[in-house]
């Protein structure tokens, strides 16, 4: 069951990005409440599902280390999301989380994915690039899948990425054709 209080603050969170950050920065004052909102965030039936994903968007991308400790949480459940808005902000988390393990050069974060989170996020994002979801999912899966090609046991991601988006992106919008191009810039 989901603290009282930490109920109500998801229930305040609205679309506006000062609203999200307002909540996600109260929650990393209470950073067991970011397991609390991280189990809530996975739990199909709730109302604050779609709340509680922008909410950790936020704490992803400024308080990074206090999402770290419950990552584990977030890759257990992260291929059964379903609902397109929460899907979006676990894309984006995605993208942060390979981004920080990629850009180790700069000495912000080292080694944040294991193997294993690795081959969870590259699946999810092939699967969020073959199906039907919007370009707000699949403009980070293909970041993604452009960082965990650097990866060397996984230089066989490059020739499928560019296959499928070679294949998808004369029938998709300009912001999917508009990052395709840049990804396959990038890979070629």
């Amino acid at each position: 069951m989901l603290p009282e209080d930490l109920k109500q603050k998801l229930m305040e969170v609205d679309s506006s990005r000062n609203k999200r950050q307002e909540v996600a920065f109260w929650i990393t004052k209470k950073p067991h409440y970011v397991r609390e909102t991280l189990q809530w965030c996975f739990t199909e039936d709730s109302e604050l599902l779609v709340q509680s994903a922008w909410v950790l968007e936020i704490i992803c991308e400024h308080k990074a280390k206090n999402f770290f400790k419950y990552m584990h949480l977030f890759f257990e459940k992260l291929p059964t999301i379903k609902n397109d808005s929460a899907l979006r902000s676990c894309a984006k988390i995605c993208e942060m989380l390979c981004h920080y393990h990629f850009m180790k050069g700069f000495g912000i974060f080292y080694e944040v994915l294991n193997k294993n989170e690795r081959k969870i996020i590259t699946e999810c994002c092939f699967d969020w690039l073959i199906t039907d979801q919007k370009v707000a999912c699949q403009a980070p899966a293909m970041q993604c899948l452009y960082y965990l090609g650097w990866d060397n046991d996984k230089k066989w991601i490059y020739p499928e990425l560019k296959n499928i988006l070679i294949e998808n992106a004369p029938q998709k919008s300009a912001g999917y054709q508009a990052r395709a191009r840049k990804i396959l810039k990038k890979i070629s």
